[in-house]
This record gives C-alpha cells, sequence and structure tokens, in this order.
C-alpha cells in the first residue's frame, strides 16, 4: 500500500511539473504585436560607439562598472520571446510587457509622440534615464497602467502638458535634467494637489518660472518633492516646514527664491527627513522652532546669505547626521553641543565668519569626539589653533573628507609613528595651513581622489612613496606656491588637475604626464623644468582646457602635437626659452582658444595667419621674441579681443587702423619694433577703439601729428567709474602683465587694474602740437609723450588729468610757461619736463617744487627747485573775446572748449564759470584752448595775470 502512494504520488508530481513548465511556457511569451512595437523602437535608435569618458555616464560607469560598455539592446531579435530581452519584464500570466527598464543602456536617437514604445498597452514602468535622446518629445497618449515613469537625464525638450495628469495610477515621476523641457505652473500645482496615487515628484532642471504662493496644498501622498533649478520666484512659502506628510523637499538652486526661513510649527508632528534650500537667496538667522524638525535627518542651507551665529539646538535634534551650511555669513564661535553630537556624519561649515579657538588641548582637536563623522569642512573661516593631523585622522576611524584649507589653524604631522587612517579616505584639503612636512599619513590613502596641500611650507623632495596616493582614483592635486625641489615618477593615469606651480622643482618635463588621457588642467609654471616638451603630450588631444608651462627653463621647438588639442581653451608657454617659428597648424585650435601666450622666448618668422576662427580669443601675446614681417589683418576676426600685445620685436608695417574694428579691445602694446609712418584714421574707422585702457606705442618710427581723431575715441579713458574699493583687474583667463614706461622707467604690472589708464607715445617722430583733447582723457594714470619732436605750448587742459600719477613730456621741443594748472595735481608722483623750451616761473607753493630733476634742459625756466632765481614775476597777456562778460571773466568759448570733450562737460564748466566768476582760471583755460578757437578780430580788450 504504501508503494503504491509513492506510485500515485511520484506520477502526480510529474504531471504537476509537466503541466506547470507547459502553462508558462505558453503564458511567458509576449505578444507579437508588443514584440514588433519594441522592434520599432529599436530600430529607430542606434548605440552609443564614442568615449565613454564623457562627464554625462560616469554614474552609470559607477553603477555598471563594465557591464556598462555592453548595449542593452543587443540581444534584441525576433528569434527569441521578448520577455527574455534585456530590460523588459513581462506578466508571468498574461505575457503582457509590464516594465522596461534601458536605464544607462548606450541609445541614442530621438523618439517622437508617436514612437511605438508608448503604445504598450500594459506597461507599468519605464526607466530611459541616462540615454542620449536628443530632442525628443513627450507623447499625448501614455498607458493608464503606468506607475513609474523615469526619463531623467535623456535630452527631452518641449511642453509638458495636461495629458501628463491623466495618469490615474502614477506613483512615481522622473523627468529631471531635460533642459529643454517646460511645464506650465498651472500644471504643476494640479500636479501637487490632485494626484491620488503620487508619491515621488522628480523636476530638477525643469523651466517652471512660478511664482511660488503664500500657502503650497500638497496632496497626503506625496512623499518626496524634487524642484531644484526650476527657477521658482518670490518669497519662500510660510508653511514649507509644516508640510504634514512630506519627508523630503528640494527646493535648491532657485536663486530668485528669496526671504527668511518661516517658523516651524510646534503643535505639529513634521515628519520632514531631508531638507535642501541651498543656493538660493535666503536671508535671516536660523528660527529656534527649526528645534521642532525632530525627523530630520539631513539639513542643506548652503550657498545663501544666512547669518548669525550657530544655534546650540540644532545639535539636540536626535536624528541628525547631516549639516551643510556652507557658504552663508555665520559668525562667532561653535557652541560646545556641536562636539558632544556623536550621530553627525557630515559637518560642512566652510566659506563663512566663525572665529575662535577649536582646540581640546594643547594640539588635539575637539572634533576627535565626533566618532561617527565621515565628512567635516571648516576652510575660509577664522579659527585659530594647532591641530595634530595624524591625532585628527586615527581618532576618526570613518573619516573619508577633511578640507581645512584656510581656516586660519596651523596644522603639524609628525611623521615619525604610524596612526590609523580609514582606507577609504577620499578628500584632504590643508592649503594655507603652515605645513613644513608632507604628511607620512597619504600614504595609507589608497582611495584618494582630491589632495591641496598648496600654500604652505613644504620643502625637498616628494617622497617616492607619494606615487602610491591613490593610485589611479587621484584626479585633483594642488602643491602649488611651496618650496618643493622634486618629484616621484608618478603614473596618475586618472588624474583631471595638476597644478605644481610656483615651486622649485628642477628636472625634464614629466614624461607620464603624457598618460593623463582625462587631464583638463595642467600647471607647472613658476618652476625650473628644463629639457624640450614632448611630443607625447599631444595624447591629451581631447580634454585638456588649460596648459600652463610659463616661467620655466624649457628649450626646444613648439611640438606640433599640441595643435591636436582641440577643446584647449588656455595656453600660456611664455618666459621660456622655446625656438623656431609659430607653427601654422595652431589654426587647429585657435577656434576653441581664448588666451595664448607666447611671450619671451625666442620665435622668429611672422605671426602665421591662423586667426579666421579666433571668435572666442580674448588675449594674444607674443611680446619680447623675434616675430618679424606686419601683424596679420586677419585678427579683425577676433571680435572678443582684449589684449593684444606684440611688442619687443622687429615687426614693421603702419599702423594696423584695421584694429578700430574690434569692440573689446582694452590693450594694445606695439611697442619697441619698427612700426612706421603716421597714424591716420581712415574714414571708416571713426570710432575705433571706444574700449582702450593701455595703449603703449613708445619706442617705433611713428611720425606726423598726434592722432587726435584715435585720442577722441577713447570713452573708456574719459571717465573709469569706480564701483566698489576690491579692485577689478584687466582679466583674459589670467591677470593680463604689461610692462610699459611708468615714472621714468620700465615698471612690470603682474596684473593691471581696469581703472589704470595707461598712454605712452614716447620715443617716436611725432610733431606738431600736444592737441587739448588729451585733456578729456580725465581717467589717466601715466601719459608719455616724451622723446618726440613735438612744438607749441603745453597745453592747460592738462590740468584737468586729476588722476594723473606719472607725466612724462620731456625731450621735446615745447615752449611758453608751465600752465598753473599742473599745479593742482594733486596724484602726481612723478613730472618730468626736462629738455625743452619752456621759459618763466614754475609755479610754486605746490608739489612741482619737489621734482628736482624734472626741470632740466630748459635754460629759461627759474624759480624752485632750480637754483635759477626769478627776477620779477613776468605778466603774461591774455586775449578775451570781445563778446565776453568783462567783470565775470566768462565768455562761450570755454563751453565750446569742453565740447570738443562731450557736451555736459562744456555745459558743467561754463556753469563753474558763471557761479564761480574767476577770471584768473577762466583765462588761463582760454590760453590753452587758441589752437582750437579761432580768436575773431574784433574789438578786444586785455586782462593781465600777475602780482
Amino acid at each position: 500500500m504504501s508503494n503504491s502512494n509513492l506510485l500515485i504520488s511520484i506520477s502526480f508530481l510529474f504531471f504537476f511539473i509537466s503541466f506547470t513548465s507547459t502553462f508558462f511556457n505558453d503564458t511567458h511569451k509576449c505578444s507579437p504585436q508588443q514584440a514588433l512595437d519594441l522592434l520599432l523602437f529599436k530600430q529607430n535608435l542606434s548605440s552609443i560607439n564614442f568615449s565613454f569618458d564623457y562627464p554625462l555616464y560616469s554614474p552609470c560607469q559607477d553603477w555598471l562598472g563594465s557591464d556598462y560598455y555592453y548595449p542593452i539592446m543587443m540581444n534584441w531579435n525576433k528569434n527569441t520571446d521578448c520577455c527574455k530581452w534585456n530590460g523588459v519584464t513581462c506578466n508571468h500570466y498574461t505575457g503582457d510587457v509590464i516594465s522596461i527598464d534601458l536605464s544607462c543602456g548606450m541609445l541614442q536617437g530621438t523618439l517622437h509622440p508617436n514612437t511605438s514604445l508608448f503604445r504598450l498597452p500594459h506597461l507599468q514602468t519605464l526607466n530611459l534615464a541616462y540615454n542620449v535622446l536628443t530632442d525628443s518629445q513627450l507623447p499625448r497618449d501614455f498607458s493608464n497602467s503606468l506607475t513609474h515613469l523615469n526619463i531623467s537625464r535623456c535630452g527631452f525638450t518641449g511642453n509638458n502638458s495636461w495629458e501628463i495628469l491623466l495618469l490615474p495610477k502614477l506613483v512615481s515621476l522622473d523627468l529631471s535634467w531635460n533642459y529643454g523641457l517646460h511645464m506650465q505652473p498651472d500644471v504643476l500645482k494640479n500636479l501637487l494637489r490632485n494626484s491620488s496615487h503620487l508619491s515621488e515628484l522628480l523636476m530638477p532642471q525643469i523651466h517652471i518660472g512660478w511664482v511660488s504662493p503664500t500657502f503650497l496644498n500638497l496632496s497626503s501622498s506625496l512623499k518626496s518633492l524634487d524642484l531644484s533649478y526650476t527657477d521658482l520666484q518670490g518669497k519662500l512659502l510660510d508653511n514649507i516646514f509644516n508640510l504634514q506628510y512630506l519627508e523630503k523637499l528640494d527646493l535648491s538652486a532657485n536663486f530668485d527664491l528669496t526671504g527668511p526661513l518661516p517658523n516651524v510649527n510646534t503643535s505639529l508632528n513634521i515628519p520632514l527627513k531631508r531638507l535642501d534650500l541651498s543656493n538660493c537667496g535666503l536671508v535671516g538667522s536660523l528660527p529656534k522652532s527649526l528645534a521642532n524638525l525632530r525627523h530630520l535627518t539631513s539639513l542643506d542651507l548652503s550657498y545663501n546669505k544666512l547669518n548669525g551665529t550657530l544655534p546650540s539646538f540644532l545639535f539636540t535634534l536626535p536624528l541628525l547626521e547631516d549639516i551643510i551650511l556652507g557658504n552663508n555669513m555665520f559668525s562667532g564661535g561653535l557652541p560646545s553641543t556641536l562636539f558632544n553630537h556623536r550621530s553627525l556624519k557630515r559637518l560642512s561649515l566652510g566659506r563663512n565668519q566663525f572665529n575662535g579657538k577649536i582646540n581640546g588641548g594643547s594640539t588635539q582637536p575637539s572634533f576627535i569626539q565626533l566618532v561617527n563623522l565621515t565628512y567635516l569642512s571648516l576652510s575660509f573661516n577664522n579659527f585659530t589653533g594647532l591641530w595634530d593631523l595624524d591625532t585628527l585622522l586615527s581618532s576618526l576611524p570613518n573619516l573619508q573628507g577633511l578640507l581645512l584649507s584656510n581656516t586660519g589653524l596651523s596644522v603639524i604631522t609628525n611623521n615619525g609613528s604610524s596612526s590609523y587612517v580609514n582606507p577609504n579616505f577620499r578628500r584632504l584639503g590643508l592649503a594655507f595651513c603652515k605645513l613644513t612636512l608632507f604628511p607620512e599619513s597619504l600614504r595609507a590613502m589608497k582611495k584618494l581622489t582630491y589632495l591641496d596641500l598648496s600654500n604652505n611650507e613644504i620643502h625637498g623632495r616628494i617622497p617616492d612613496w607619494a606615487r602610491e596616493i591613490g593610485a589611479n582614483e587621484l584626479y585633483y592635486l594642488d602643491l602649488s606656491f611651496n618650496s618643493i625641489t622634486g618629484l616621484p615618477k608618478f603614473q596618475w593615469d586618472g588624474m583631471e588637475y595638476l597644478n605644481l606651480q610656483s615651486n622649485q622643482i628642477q628636472g625634464s618635463f614629466p614624461p607620464s604626464v603624457c598618460n593623463m588621457s582625462r587631464l583638463l588642467l595642467l600647471d607647472i609654471s613658476n618652476n625650473s623644468f628644463s629639457g624640450v616638451i614632448p611630443q607625447c603630450l599631444g595624447n591629451i588631444n581631447s580634454s585638456l582646457l588649460f596648459l600652463h608651462l610659463q616661467s620655466n627653463q624649457i628649450q626646444g621647438q613648439f611640438p606640433t602635437s599640441i595643435c591636436n588639442m582641440r577643446n584647449l581653451d588656455s595656453l600660456d608657454i611664455s618666459n621660456n626659452s622655446i625656438t623656431g617659428v609659430i607653427p601654422q597648424c595652431l589654426r587647429n585650435i585657435v577656434s576653441s582658444l581664448w588666451m595664448i601666450d607666447m611671450g619671451h622666448n625666442s620665435f622668429h618668422g611672422i605671426i602665421p595667419d591662423v586667426y579666421e576662427e579666433c571668435g572666442e580669443l580674448q588675449g594674444l601675446i607674443l611680446n619680447g621674441n623675434q616675430l618679424q614681417g606686419e601683424v596679420p589683418s586677419s585678427l579683425s576676426n577676433c571680435q572678443s579681443l582684449m589684449v593684444l600685445d606684440v611688442g619687443n620685436n622687429k615687426l614693421n608695417g603702419t599702423f594696423p587702423h584695421w584694429l578700430g574694428d574690434l569692440p573689446e579691445l582694452q590693450a594694445l602694446v606695439l611697442k619697441s619694433n619698427k612700426f612706421h609712418g603716421p597714424i591716420e584714421t581712415p574714414d571708416t574707422y571713426k570710432s575705433a577703439f571706444p574700449g582702450m585702457r593701455v595703449l603703449d606705442l613708445s619706442h617705433n618710427e611713428f611720425e606726423g601729428h598726434l592722432p587726435r581723431t584715435y585720442l577722441q575715441n577713447f570713452n573708456a579713458m574719459k571717465n573709469v567709474v569706480k564701483n566698489s574699493t576690491t579692485p577689478i583687474y584687466l582679466s583674459i583667463g589670467k591677470f593680463y602683465t604689461v610692462t610699459t614706461a611708468v615714472k621714468g622707467r620700465d615698471l612690470e604690472f603682474p596684473k593691471i587694474s581696469v581703472d589704470y589708464v595707461i598712454l605712452v607715445l614716447s620715443n617716436n617722430r611725432f610733431e606738431g602740437e600736444i592737441p587739448g583733447i588729451i585733456g578729456c582723457l580725465v581717467s589717466l594714470k601715466v601719459l608719455d609723450l616724451s622723446h618726440n619732436s613735438l612744438t607749441g605750448k603745453i597745453p592747460s587742459v592738462l590740468g584737468n588729468l586729476s588722476e594723473i600719477e606719472s607725466l612724462d613730456l620731456s625731450w621735446n621741443q615745447l615752449t611758453g610757461e608751465i600752465p598753473q594748472s599742473l599745479a593742482h595735481l594733486t596724484f602726481l608722483g612723478f613730472l618730468n619736463l626736462s629738455q625743452n623750451h619752456l621759459v618763466g616761473s614754475i609755479p610754486s607753493g605746490t608739489q612741482l617744487g619737489t621734482f628736482e630733476a624734472s626741470f632740466g634742459g630748459n635754460p629759461k625756466l627759474c624759480g624752485l627747485p632750480l637754483p635759477t632765481k626769478c627776477e620779477h614775476r613776468q605778466e603774461t597777456q591774455l586775449e578775451i573775446d570781445g563778446d565776453g562778460d568783462g567783470e565775470s571773466g566768462f565768455t562761450w568759448r570755454v563751453v565750446m572748449m569742453g565740447y570738443g570733450c562731450g557736451t555736459i562737460l562744456g555745459l558743467v564748466m561754463g556753469h563753474v564759470m558763471l557761479s564761480t566768476g574767476r577770471p584768473k582760471w577762466f583765462n588761463a583755460i582760454v590760453d590753452a584752448a587758441e589752437h582750437i578757437i579761432h580768436t575773431r578780430k574784433n574789438t578786444r580788450r586785455f586782462v593781465y595775470i600777475g602780482k
């Protein structure tokens, strides 16, 4: 009986397995129509086949590793059941396709509203995230079964219409980071209020432009809301902290969302866990009622304008793990309750105004009590104290990031005893911490990605074991501004930012740099590197943006492989000994470059005509070489050019008047070349050079009259408005350095302020009078017209140059007296009027008497500081137009003279004459303006100035 029952049971089991297998085999096959719809969808797309280093795909690499390189639809074909295709899930009983997950699928193409994918009637989940579906559009008809839709980072465009509201079962909607998508505020409001099942709504970077209401009504189902980067405007919602169902809220990067933080309703049990209001326009202090957010685990209020002290109640919230308050205006010391908050994992207080001592002992940081801390940033504050790095690292076993740059703290390291370091440590910033040794604790940081030890006192060679730091994960290394003399043979192939500038490093160019295929910035400037630039540097042909090799001892020719760097923005190889010609292949990369500095080398030949597509170029500096020929006229295509410096070469030709077509040009240096001829203004350039601030044409062979029309156009020299006490420097990606004659000698400006206006026309063959229009350039700091053949009187209008610091008119043939108006130039630090034919008395009682060497070579001058005394004050006869007012000394000639600088200035000068009635002042101006206004030959009368 027993055997019989066993046999029956076994038979039944086989029958059941056979039936079940047959049943599932029959039901698992998707319908032919749905398979066809999926194949049509595949047919309209292709697989990505370019480099996967592109930043868009880095999350996919992190998530999938090597699997990411396999296109997800490779096994989609008509010979297999679509339910077995990658990314496809079917209903076990009906065979209907219910879920499609093609995220990170390496897909590219464009989806149209009628795409067959959207016709699947039973689709519940659709995930297309992280593909390149540029210009795709959402359909008007979705499956009513859809519960989860994710099209984040795909490139969808267009407007989200009302049809999105007709998905009754929608639980999760992720439209984030589709820069071309828009949603009308009314659609959003209805989504928030009326979606009965919607639990998660993620819309970062979707343009909405909603002026937020005072209060916000949300569906009770909504638990997570992300409206970051959506152009929300207006005051922060009054009930933002009192939404009874919301657990996650992100309104960050809505820069026009303003106001103080509202109060929390203390009578409610608010479930909010994660709050991000960073990068808004929030002001004021943190309200005490925030202490009622008892479920809060993460708080990010960084990048606002919040102020006050750091409240102690913040550290009584029992579940709070992340406090991100960087880039605000908090001040004062840190509360003691902070150091007892053992649950704290991430604390970011950088870039505030905190101060005070934060040591627990002699060199023990108080933070060693926070044993769960994984990230600590105190950078850019005003703390004091001395911290032991080894003690801190060994006391915080979970620490992965430590940023102490510019804290005011001094950091020491023992380097003599081994201490524990978290093997997962990733970020270390210790700039400006007075470190004297390269920390040995770095040796254990095998996963380090970010290291900043710049602006310290580290000296000597970097130890050989440093090559092991971070392995291939180190992408940021800044050792600049130390006294390092040597480097190990490193192999950091994943490096993106390498800054070694301003050390004392010797030796040849590090060849391992050629293997850094992801490098964005390479700066080894201001060292003692020698040898040649290796051709293999061109291997970094797709990523490199900044290549700065200046101020070394590099020799050899310019490597043509650099011409392969098609994304290069800034190229600086100045102050080396590089020889040869500037290669023509530079045209391959000039379209992306906005700064080229090859100055102070030994280049010869001509400036190549390679700038047909140079619309981004802001600075071209080729000074201090041996270049010949003319300045190529194709530079007129560089409409963004701000600085052109080709001084100290062997260039020739006439003045390149076509440069007047460049609307942004602010600095033009042609000094010390062989330019010749008159500087004439063609009719087509009557409004040239309106932005000119620095013009140096010295040491050439220009001749004729000073370029009056060009001087008239220098509007930027007429009035530089100082908007703040903080100087603004002329920048072309780096601060522009100019060397020009100031105070009688060549002076280098490592960076030049935009309000430091310079006009140097010395050492040429200019003749004729000094045009009075120069008196309109009232923002001039430096004016040098020396070593020419200028004649006539010194115009009294030069007394209008109220900002002038250096004035040199020496070695000309100027005549007449020194105008009294020069005595009122209160900022004048250098004056040279020597070697002219000036006569009369030097204006007394002013600072002019302190310039001892400024008046030599004028034998008919007298008075201090010269040894020749004036026997008597000569009365000067001035002609006055008979149409004037005899008592006030006013005529309309003063208005007309001001009109040369501008109508407003002329009227102002006239008003001053009417209101002050100062004939001496008036007559001095008339004397200077006689070459502009013709003297009428009618009844005249005379006014005498003298004692």
